[in-house]
């Protein structure tokens, strides 16, 4: 009897390790964004849980041991002025390993610091921060984005076909040789890379430019996408 209970006991643990969610920090400021709908976005995502912080509440935690206790970060700010001092947070979260998502404007966080194309593998370069204007990136809204699967046996694109997606596109952007192209696409304003995954440090990172606003939030594929990139960087 004792041993069967113990048995069943194993067979608990096991099945409530195997439902535990991930969770995910989602981290965001410094620009307007359609919050219902981004947010019932991962709501959407099947065994994932998310908090939320915004800057500058988010630098208190993010240079916290309280975060962690999260499985991966996700990154959707846009602080170009982010200061040089704040370098260090995201030193010391790669060297701890942290797994982290860069998506869509935070492309454009932290101009000063090269130490931030370096982990996310690209940059969106701002005017005032550049003084050869034809590295300047640029946008366009209102795409009709063909997405081509540049890696389809990647985890972050298992079961995702080519698909269209009504977004903003970036262009002229530095993308670093170094990373894994996931995604792309043919468009004439926009990047030929819109998502890839990147190594920095002790920390594997991912990039994904799709995602301006409610109607790239409802997108099947994008959903697919975030659900895939979660639980990929959660089991690293």
């Amino acid at each position: 009897m004792t041993r069967r209970i113990l048995y069943l006991w194993i067979l608990v643990l096991a099945a409530s390790s195997c439902s535990k969610s991930v969770e995910v920090l989602v981290v965001t400021g410094g620009h307007a964004y359609d919050t219902t709908e981004f947010f019932e976005m991962f709501n959407s995502l099947e065994g994932i849980s998310f908090d939320s912080v915004s800057y500058p509440a988010a630098r208190e935690l993010l240079s916290s041991p309280k975060v962690m206790k999260y499985d991966l970060l996700l990154f959707y700010d846009y602080l170009p002025d982010m200061p040089l001092a704040d370098s260090l947070i995201f030193q010391d979260l790669t060297q701890e390993g942290m797994p982290m998502i860069f998506m869509h404007h935070a492309l454009c966080t932290f101009q000063q610091w090269e130490g931030y194309q370096k982990m996310v593998g690209g940059k969106y370069v701002m005017p005032g921060y550049q003084n050869d204007t034809s590295l300047h990136s640029g946008y366009a809204h209102d795409l009709d984005l063909k997405i081509e699967v540049l890696d389809p046996s990647h985890p972050v694109t298992r079961g995702i076909g080519e698909f269209v997606i009504h977004d903003e596109g970036y262009y002229n952007i530095q993308i670093n040789q170094e990373v894994i192209p996931l995604l792309g696409t043919k468009h004439p304003h926009c990047a030929p890379l819109v998502a890839w995954e990147n190594q920095w440090e002790n920390s594997t990172c991912l990039y994904l430019m799709c995602g301006h606003d409610k109607q790239a939030y409802n997108n099947v594929s994008l959903k697919l996408l975030l659900k895939n990139s979660v639980q990929y960087l959660s089991n690293l």
